[in-house]
């Protein structure tokens, strides 16, 4: 329980009075023995035991009556759940606010969504119980710290508006972790604001464990977990993927893998209509959804003869999040889907250059070219969509270390191989091999588990697995690093990750080679062709002039000047134009923006989840939902009083004299 007025629990004393008069009222007067009187005295000792209860409760309620009337004139706060202030205020309050699209959904009848009915409550809560705190708030957008001078900001801040971006939660508790450890920052309450999806806590992150780890290690820590994971209405969601420009014998069209989800309670089919928008004309066209997700794949959109390139825009009708309503695409001349293998090994670059050059859309090019290790100045870094690199991992501070930053900072496909022979320790971006350990006799393993809802190992189009179940390794290098694995052996061992940084790229490491004493995995042939092509797909995006690319703080590059084609409304005058999704141009380059993939998995943890990942900090679950307009700290000094009130009506009842029995009349 917390109090607005503290100071005035100082008076709690006060509660004894009752005592000390009634001590010193027993005390007034001299006792004087008196015959007669004792013959009374012992006929009263039957009922001394009931008497001295009573007196005892009479007492009791006058004690209770002041403590009542002391805590009621501190202004008690109090919610069901809540049990802020057990150990004193706090020094510092740090704000985790969740500013990911799904935090968007909202109420209908009030308009207000789930970030700002946390912010609102967070505000009111804040000012009752922390105005004398330091209040910080990190918000999952920028991870940038913003001092408060008042809690009432919060709502209105700009750096607390709705992005399309998604949130890293382990990453608001390392920024959480930094601040206390620079600023020492003293006893602190760390709220954070979120609605548990899956995608953005990232239960299965190795950050956890340290995190954990971290914050045992600190005094004073209390966590505040605002959850708001209920679905409160209906929802749905649109997405392309795979967008490509060709020329038809009609003209110009648009092919593109249409993807729309629902997040609903309902089982029948629902006919949904749903706006293009090309270069500002529109046009409309009717879906049916049948289940809980709708795949058009090669859904062509014509632009005919003058349109080669430009923007798009795909809307939904209104919903519950008008976040996820809207999707931003650009188009033009599709670039050569170029592929380089640096590598010694001819069996290995041979089986990865025959998948690469394969072409799986005949209107697109395909090349692939092998480059001795001795040559990797020769790379063409301009042209290159997916470069695979089986050699030793260059010295931190190196050119050719430096070369392969920017190639991943530039959007492109990198994945690491490793070689045949014992590796050095060098490190790239956090990630490097381990120490060959195991003989090439050491296998076969088997397979047991694979991603198949996302990245390069996902179902297939119509949604059945890559045929991965029978394929054998023989050997791995195992890797460290922060990552998330796309492939496992049975005994958890990753042999295929994505490496997690934050550059616009994707760093991919596979432990094993499509080579006959590695692994069964090219001979296999499917999954391998599928891996090839999907990396080589995302780093083609980012070769042509138009470009799709995930809300961030670096998605619009600084050196370029850019203008607004089309945006939101209610985005117009973002701070960051890269944290919202639209579409913009720049001389004759193409940029659209959207929600990452991931904020449309509607997934979120359980609270044996966040039992693992809290198990032993002092934390506090605080369920709410956008329906609920109770405050999270209420005022609770009215029932003190009635409380009183009832002390003392007790009090007075124990206080009447005991009725005495009529005696029967004498008759004469």
């Amino acid at each position: 329980m917390n109090f607005l007025q503290l100071s005035i629990l100082a008076a709690l004393p006060l509660a004894l009075l009752p005592i000390i008069i009634h001590l010193i009222n027993q005390n007034r007067h001299r006792t004087v023995k008196w015959a007669a009187m004792m013959f009374l005295l012992d006929a009263k000792k039957l009922t001394k035991g009931i008497a001295r209860l009573r007196q005892i409760l009479i007492l009791a309620m006058r004690v209770f009556a002041v403590l009542a009337l002391i805590f009621a004139a501190a202004r008690p706060l109090a919610s069901g759940w809540l049990a802020l202030g057990a150990g004193g205020k706090s020094d510092t309050v740090l704000v985790l606010l969740d500013r990911s699209p799904s935090m968007e959904q909202q109420n209908l009848e009030t308009g207000k969504s789930k970030r700002f009915t946390a912010l609102e409550k967070l505000a009111d809560v804040l000012e009752k119980t922390a105005r004398s705190s330091r209040i910080v708030l990190i918000e999952s957008a920028s991870l940038e710290q913003i001092e408060l001078s008042s809690p009432a900001d919060l709502v209105d801040l700009p750096m607390s508006a709705p992005t399309d971006t998604a949130a890293d939660i382990p990453a608001l508790l390392q920024a959480a972790l930094d601040y206390i450890a620079t600023d020492q920052s003293g006893r602190t309450d760390i709220w954070l604001a979120s609605d548990l999806r899956a995608a953005d806590w990232q239960p299965g992150s190795g950050r956890w464990d340290t995190l954990k780890g971290a914050f045992t290690d600190l005094e004073g820590i209390s966590f505040y977990l605002l959850n708001y994971p209920e679905v409160e209405s209906e929802n749905y969601t649109i997405a392309v993927e795979n967008l490509l420009r060709r020329r038809s014998p009609e003209g110009m069209e648009l092919v593109m893998d249409l993807v729309i989800r629902r997040q609903s309670s309902r089982v029948s089919p629902e006919t949904l209509p749903v706006e293009f928008t090309i270069n500002g004309a529109r046009t409309a066209q009717e879906f049916t959804i049948n289940g809980s997700e709708l795949r058009l794949q090669g859904h062509t959109v014509s632009l005919g003869n003058s349109e080669s390139t430009g923007w798009g825009r795909i809307d939904l009708p209104a919903d519950g999040n008008p976040r996820d309503n809207t999707f931003f695409f650009v188009f033009d001349e599709a670039p050569v889907l170029k592929t380089v293998i640096v590598s010694d090994d001819q069996q290995t670059a041979a089986a990865i250059k025959a998948a690469a050059s394969a072409p799986i859309d005949g209107s697109r090019t395909y090349a692939a070219d092998i480059l001795p290790t001795s040559r990797q100045a020769e790379v063409p870094w301009d042209d290159t969509a997916l470069l695979f690199w089986q050699a030793p991992i260059p010295e931190k501070g190196s050119p050719e270390s430096g070369l392969l930053e920017q190639f991943v900072e530039s959007g492109r496909s990198l994945v690491f191989l490793p070689v045949d022979n014992n590796q050095n320790e060098n490190d790239f971006l956090g990630f490097r091999w381990i120490p060959q350990t195991d003989s090439p006799s050491a296998g076969p393993y088997e397979i047991g588990w694979w991603r198949t809802d996302s990245g390069l190992l996902e179902n297939t189009q119509n949604g059945n697995p890559l045929p991965l179940g029978m394929t054998k390794i023989f050997q791995i290098r195992e890797f460290e690093g922060e990552t998330q694995s796309f492939l496992k052996l049975k005994d958890g061992r990753s042999v295929i990750a994505r490496h997690i940084n934050k550059l616009p790229g994707n760093l991919y490491i596979w432990g094993t080679l499509p080579k006959s004493s590695f692994s069964s995995i090219a001979s296999d042939g499917v999954a391998f062709f599928a891996m090839i092509h999907r990396a080589l797909q995302q780093g083609g995006n980012f070769l042509s002039n138009a470009q799709m690319r995930s809300a961030g703080g670096s998605a619009l590059p600084d050196n370029v000047q850019w203008t607004s084609a089309s945006v939101r409304d209610s985005d117009e005058d973002h701070v960051n134009p890269s944290l919202s999704a639209g579409a913009f141009q720049s001389t004759d380059k193409w940029l659209a923006i959207n929600r990452p993939e991931g904020e449309d998995d509607f997934r979120t943890i359980n609270e044996e989840a966040i039992e693992d990942l809290f198990g032993g900090l002092d934390y506090r679950v605080i369920q709410d939902s956008v329906n609920n307009r109770s405050s999270l700290a209420s005022e609770i000094w009215r029932i003190f009083l009635v409380l009183m009130a009832l002390a003392l009506i007790i009090e007075a009842a124990l206080c009447l004299p005991p009725r005495n029995d009529e005696e029967p009349a004498v008759v004469i």
